[in-house]
C-alpha cells in the first residue's frame, strides 16, 4: 500500500458524511490508459488510480478524490477541480505516453456519415465519469454488423462502435448506451477467474444500469436493432 497515496484519499474521506462508517481500500492499479475507479462493496469504498499518477502531487491526487467521491455520491464537482486535473495530465501524463494510437487506428475513423464517436465519448465521459476516462482510439466498424454492437481492444486501446448505428433513425440515447458499455469495459477489464474469461461481471452489470436511458435503449435493441437495414 502507498502510504502518500492513502493518506490523501483517507483524509479526503472524511469530508464526505455518505462515506463514514465505510472502510477504505486506496492502491495504484495498472491501467491500459489513465483511468481511475471507485466501487462501494460490502462495506468497503475500493479506490483504484492509474499507475501513470504515482508521481503526481498531492494536489492532483485529492482532485482525482473529489472526482471519484463526487461520482460515487451523486454529487456534482467543481470545475475547477476538473480543470485542475484535465491541466496536469494533458502536461504531465499524455506526453509521456506510449505513442500508438497513430498505428491502431488504421482504417478506423471515428467521424461517421452522420455521427462523431469523439463527441459521443466526450459526453458520456463527462456526464459518468468526471472526465476520468483516457480517450482510446476511436471508429466506427469496418463491416456493417448487428451482432458485434460494439467492443474495446485493451491490447490496442480501440474502442469501436457498429456503424449500424451511424444513421439518423436511431435514437441518441442508443448510440451514447452502446459507447458507455464499451467505456465500462475500460475500467473494468476482462479478468480470468477459474480459467475462464469473466466479462460482464456483476458489478459491470450494475453499473450499465446507471445509465440514464437503460430501460429505453434496451426496449429498443430488442425491438428495432432487427429493422435496421444493412
Amino acid at each position: 500500500m502507498d502510504q502518500r497515496l492513502h493518506s490523501v484519499i483517507s483524509e479526503l474521506k472524511t469530508h464526505y458524511k455518505p462515506a463514514d462508517g465505510y472502510d477504505l481500500r486506496v492502491s495504484y492499479y495498472t491501467y491500459k490508459n489513465v483511468s481511475h475507479t471507485i466501487r462501494l462493496r460490502d462495506g468497503i469504498i475500493y479506490v483504484r488510480i492509474s499507475d501513470k499518477l504515482t508521481d503526481a502531487p498531492d494536489e492532483t491526487i485529492r482532485a482525482i478524490g473529489v472526482i471519484l467521491f463526487d461520482k460515487l455520491f451523486g454529487f456534482k464537482t467543481c470545475k475547477d477541480v476538473r480543470n485542475s486535473y484535465r491541466t496536469y495530465i494533458n502536461q504531465f501524463v499524455v506526453p509521456n505516453l506510449p505513442a500508438v494510437k497513430t498505428r491502431v487506428a488504421r482504417g478506423y475513423s471515428a467521424q461517421g456519415k452522420y455521427y462523431n464517436l469523439d463527441e459521443i465519448f466526450d459526453k458520456m465521459n463527462r456526464t459518468y465519469f468526471s472526465g476520468t476516462v483516457s480517450k482510446p482510439v476511436l471508429g466506427w466498424s469496418l463491416k456493417l454488423s448487428k451482432r458485434c454492437l460494439g467492443f474495446y481492444d485493451q491490447s490496442r486501446d480501440l474502442l469501436v462502435i457498429s456503424k449500424i448505428f451511424d444513421k439518423k433513425r436511431v435514437p441518441d440515447y442508443v448510440r451514447e448506451f452502446i459507447m458507455y458499455h464499451e467505456m465500462l469495459h475500460i475500467i473494468i477489464p476482462v479478468k480470468k477467474v477459474n480459467g475462464r474469461r469473466v466479462v460482464h461481471p456483476p458489478h459491470f452489470l450494475k453499473e450499465e444500469k446507471s445509465f440514464r436511458d437503460y430501460e429505453l435503449a434496451q426496449k429498443w435493441l430488442k425491438k428495432k436493432l432487427w429493422r435496421l437495414r444493412f
